[in-house]
């Protein structure tokens, strides 16, 4: 297996609560071999407030030199880092699951600043839809007496062509048949 080089720091895709931030996560990623991100996730460091009202968490989805696709997430107020290290201690988001005949499929699935993509992939039913309401019973209270939502990252390889976004509570029907790709 060839070690990869781990200079290029590559945002797919960031979302600040109901908010897709990933232009201005781009901008706080610090230039170095290799290049990394840190800062404390708040409304005035992102730039805008993701979800009025409500703490938030942030998703990021990157990767390394074009490498597997992999997920960090944090509350509002506490630190997101991403540098090498970080790969080591999180396994990749990724695994051999079928996507639809354009090759569509679940990248990566985070509940509040939980990551969520095993259990979002074992709900996908045998038509390639996912049915049910977002919800604690499902997913765990991962952040206590806080409104979460549901990212739910689709697309191909490195490539994500769509972000659904979910509240809590919140009824999730997703045909993985139909996505049209919106980034």
């Amino acid at each position: 297996m060839q070690e990869q080089n781990l200079g290029k720091l590559n945002i797919l895709v960031a979302v600040y609560g109901l908010k897709i931030i990933t232009n201005h996560v781009y901008n706080l990623v610090i230039s170095g071999t290799p290049e990394t991100l840190s800062f404390v996730v708040n409304n005035k460091i992102i730039g805008t407030d993701g979800w009025v009202g409500q703490r938030k968490s942030l998703t990021i989805m990157y990767n390394y030199d074009g490498g597997d696709p992999r997920i960090a997430t944090a509350r509002e107020g506490d630190i997101l880092t991403i540098n090498p290290d970080t790969l080591r201690k999180f396994p990749p988001t990724l695994d051999e699951t079928p996507s639809d005949k354009r090759g569509i499929s679940v990248l990566a699935a985070s509940y509040g600043p939980d990551d969520v993509t095993y259990k979002i992939k074992r709900m996908i039913s045998s038509y390639n839809t996912l049915s049910f309401t977002v919800n604690n019973t499902l997913f765990g209270d991962t952040w206590y007496g806080v409104a979460k939502t549901l990212l739910i990252f689709l697309g191909s390889g490195n490539k994500v062509r769509a972000v659904e976004i979910f509240t809590e509570r919140e009824p999730c029907y997703l045909d993985l048949n139909e996505v049209i790709p919106l980034i």
